[in-house]
């Protein structure tokens, strides 16, 4: 596909699978529109593009917040006119017994992983009805697909993406627009370190064990480079899902196989991971 003045909006561009994916469509040839919470790190990010002399729309913005993101849109509109490419990739990870999370626990989770996503869609797709076509990307996970252990509500909000966009995708076809789902396992990212981990009703984010989750991400080699491009290769063949890294693979198809036999699996995953934790707290 020719991506010269091809528009891509990328949320939660400041680092990790955002920032990837961002320099792989600038690379193309690309207008890209980076949007984040983080300011500093999206400086870095519009920085990088601006030596490529990408053309860019920067935006500092909360996903979980309608108003920014109908604002946000509202500008990029303005600029370029249409959207050819919309990628909601904004989300939190967070980790423990369910039992231990409180509710605002649970209203931060759903507001960034599955509002953030609601908002990217709510304000873009009928724009794209209007220009005839375009493509939505919503970045999802493995625990969107499979339960994962220690992470309801993580696997919660990602099943939701899962269902939304694989719901959507059948009115968007009327459109000329694609969905797609997109569920990386596990990506060397700086999530492993900003990753809340609960343990109990009092204790959370003990650095030895923050310090054992990022060892297990950066020890298993899958960088977030390698994701963007499966991305970029998602949007050109317009898949519906479309899983990342040979564990989700291996998950999903075990999963589809024999659900029974994945929760044995899981329950025994539970036990082992749970004494780790406890080992470290």
């Amino acid at each position: 596909m020719d991506w010269h003045d091809k528009s891509v909006v990328i949320t939660g561009a400041a680092s990790g699978i955002g920032r990837e994916t961002t320099l792989a469509f600038a690379r193309r040839g690309a207008r890209v529109a980076v949007v984040d919470i983080d300011g500093a790190k999206l400086s870095g990010v519009k920085d990088e593009l601006e030596e490529m002399c990408a053309d860019i729309y920067y935006c500092i913005v909360d996903v979980s917040n309608a108003d920014e993101m109908r604002t946000m849109c509202d500008g990029i509109y303005r600029k370029w006119k249409r959207v050819d490419v919309l990628i909601n990739n904004a989300g939190i990870a967070m980790g423990g017994p369910f039992e231990h999370m409180t509710l605002q626990d649970w209203k931060r989770m759903v507001d960034v992983n599955f509002w953030g996503i609601v908002h990217g869609c709510h304000f873009f797709y009928p724009r794209m009805i209007d220009q005839g076509g375009g493509h939505i990307v919503n970045v999802a996970s493995a625990a969107g697909l499979v339960p994962m252990f220690l992470q309801t509500s993580y696997c919660a909000t990602k099943s939701a993406v899962v269902g939304f966009s694989e719901s959507l995708r059948g009115e968007a076809a009327r459109h000329n627009i694609g969905v797609t789902a997109v569920c990386p396992g596990i990506v060397d990212t700086p999530i492993a370190s900003t990753v809340e981990l609960i343990y109990d009703g009092e204790h959370r984010n003990s650095e030895a064990l923050r310090g054992k989750v990022e060892h297990v991400f950066h020890g298993r080699g899958y960088t977030p480079d390698r994701v963007a491009e499966a991305i970029v290769k998602a949007v050109e063949k317009n898949r519906n899902v479309a899983p990342i890294c040979p564990e989700t693979y291996a998950m999903d198809y075990i999963h589809r196989i024999s659900r029974d036999f994945y929760n044995f699996l899981h329950r025994l995953s539970v036990k082992a991971v749970w004494k780790w934790v406890q080992g470290d707290v």
